[in-house]
């Protein structure tokens, strides 16, 4: 489990990414206790560092190499020997690209949808509440396209009593949501345009309900979901409902005032974290 002994230190971490550890951080938490509640074992470290896809992405390579270095230095602190992350850009990172950036990499990537599969298989009784509608499950390109994973989340859902639709495009033949590569802060009209496509497939499905498996996706979909009559959720609320764990609901920082959390200030952090490196880089 994630507390499984107070002696001894797991050589897993958690790994959530920047949106849900700064912006997100009610789905942080509840990921934490559905690991627990499955007997994930895992922990986390305070050191959080951007995984670097967005300075890869922005074309920032170098910049991007820091952020992997860092975080391969802060893991091997931690003595840790493996990963799990529930953000499928982190994921992706982690597992396609840090052993091109980095030659020694060595630390085991492992697909919590592929363990959260196994341990629900393993003793279905976990689930605590069986869901009884039918959805329409968004394939992120990250964990699909990049990654290949498109049939676990669905076993998952399938499993916990759901019945599925499938988009017009899906699985392979998915179209991005408009949240990957950036395009949501470069074109953000584009982003929302894209994201409007995909809400106006999951009506001519008539389907009620998407989910995600990506904080990012959720956040672009629920933007422009006003008017629509669909609902989202993300897999974090899904399976924390399943399990009969409290859940508390997403908030939208698009209504919080100036005085509370800034919406685009993770992000920002991030931005700046790379202009930084760029500047250390040509002294």
């Amino acid at each position: 489990m994630g507390l499984f002994s107070v002696f001894k230190k797991s050589s897993t971490i958690y790994f959530p990414g920047c949106l849900t550890y700064f912006k997100f951080k009610d789905n942080f938490e509840l990921y934490k206790k559905i690991f627990e509640k499955l007997g994930i074992e895992f922990r986390t470290v305070e050191k959080n560092i951007c995984c670097g896809l967005p300075a890869l992405e922005a074309g920032y390579e170098n910049e991007a190499r820091k952020l992997a270095k860092r975080n391969y230095e802060i893991f091997k602190e931690e003595q840790i020997t493996s990963i799990i992350a529930s953000s499928p850009c982190c994921y992706k990172m982690f597992l396609s690209d840090y052993p091109k950036i980095l030659p020694d990499w060595n630390i085991d990537v492992k697909s919590i949808w592929k363990i959260i599969l196994y341990k629900l298989e393993l003793n279905p009784g976990l689930i605590r509440n069986k869901a009884n509608e039918s959805i329409v499950y968004n394939d992120s390109c990250y964990l699909g396209r990049y990654c290949g994973m498109y049939e676990e989340p669905r076993k998952i859902l399938k499993l916990l009593g759901y019945e599925l639709k499938e988009f017009f495009n899906s699985k392979e033949e998915s179209f991005c949501c408009g949240s990957c590569g950036g395009l949501n802060r470069t074109n953000p009209e584009a982003a929302n345009e894209i994201a409007k496509e995909k809400i106006i497939q999951a009506r001519r499905i008539n389907a009620k309900k998407i989910i995600t498996s990506s904080l990012n996706d959720y956040e672009i979909l629920k933007k422009n979901l006003p008017g629509s009559g669909i609902e989202i959720m993300d897999f974090s609320e899904v399976l924390a409902k399943a399990l009969g764990i409290g859940v508390k609901k997403i908030v939208n920082l698009e209504t919080l005032d100036n005085n509370q959390f800034n919406a685009n200030s993770a992000i920002n952090g991030v931005e700046n974290k790379i202009k930084e490196l760029k500047m250390e880089g040509e002294k």
